[in-house]
């Protein structure tokens, strides 16, 4: 069974007919309704701006679409207008304004967005309470068939149900190919990974897709190990090993892509450190810094990474 869409009363835009699959059994099923659906037509320029070629084709769309549902699955609010038929679904994105690449990412997912028809712009910034650290960027899409869609049918979720409490059931993903599956990686870990300074390892926090995501990282060949930190399922890679997909997309270009990036570029020590760099570190413990501050300076001043147990003073025989 199948449902027909053709034209939208709530954007007053007319579509072409488009059917929607009742029941999503792989990556086919995402190829025959992208085949329905126009690209915006700003993609096209929109493309230089993060380092692709400004081509629409089938394939640029099904990644894009690969890569705006691993942002659905993330950081993305969904608002479901379930009263209404056919139901549709608006996506909101708010990113802090802590570090000015987010603005990069937010336009990323709008330019995925827009490859898969769905108007999205940016819309008043987020200004946070008194108390709280940052103002944040915020993007939000128009009312749409096609979210609801990957809500429900790609993603297995329910009404009432939210990607924060309740695990998708998109078995479908782990059969697709890898580079479909890395770009779902791709957004949800721009989302939901981040980069421990001190330790030089990636995590992704995975909770409660733990499974899921599991299978899609050993189908890319990447190692990891499972851990719980601060109550919530994660999987943690060596920098290495995360940037070797990459795990971050390297045309959103998150500060966690450039983070990793300059990790792994970084020289490394595996004997002594030279002198100068154990005055240096002396120094800024001396001055009482905190141990990532220090981890930080260190890679962004001399291009050299160094891990926070290493920064204690070596003893002194005799002393």
């Amino acid at each position: 069974m199948v449902t027909q869409i053709g034209l939208d009363p709530v954007a007053g835009v007319r579509h072409e007919l488009t059917v929607f699959p009742d029941h999503v059994h792989g990556y086919a099923d995402i190829c025959s309704v992208l085949r329905q659906i126009q690209p915006m037509e700003n993609c096209l320029y929109g493309a230089q701006d993060f380092e692709l070629a400004g081509l629409v084709g089938l394939e640029r769309r099904v990644l894009a679409f690969g890569y705006f549902l691993g942002v659905m699955v993330g950081d993305m609010s969904k608002h479901a207008i379930y009263l209404r038929t056919p139901r549709t679904m608006t996506a909101l994105l708010q990113l802090s304004k802590r570090y000015e690449s987010n603005l990069r990412f937010g336009n990323f997912v709008t330019y995925c967005a827009g490859m898969l028809g769905i108007p999205m712009k940016r819309i008043k910034d987020y200004v946070r309470p008194a108390g709280a650290p940052y103002d944040a960027y915020r993007w939000e899409s128009r009312q749409s068939r096609l979210v609801m869609w990957m809500f429900e049918k790609c993603l297995g979720l329910r009404e009432g149900e939210t990607t924060t409490d309740d695990p998708i059931r998109a078995d479908w993903l782990t059969r697709t190919p890898h580079q479909f599956q890395t770009w779902f990686l791709q957004g949800f870990a721009d989302s939901d990974g981040y980069v421990d300074l001190n330790k030089h390892e990636i995590g992704i926090v995975v909770d409660p897709n733990e499974m899921l995501i599991g299978t899609i990282l050993a189908n890319l060949g990447v190692r990891f190990r499972p851990a719980v930190i601060k109550n919530q399922a994660t999987v943690l890679m060596t920098v290495r090993e995360g940037f070797g997909v990459p795990v971050f997309s390297p045309h959103a270009r998150t500060h966690k892509f450039e983070l990793a990036k300059q990790l792994v570029e970084a020289k490394r020590f595996h004997g002594p450190w030279p002198k100068w760099l154990r005055l240096e570190v002396d120094n800024l413990l001396d001055h009482h810094e905190p141990s990532g501050i220090i981890v930080r300076t260190i890679l962004n001043e001399h291009n050299i990474a160094i891990r926070s147990q290493h920064l204690r003073r070596p003893k002194i025989e005799g002393a």
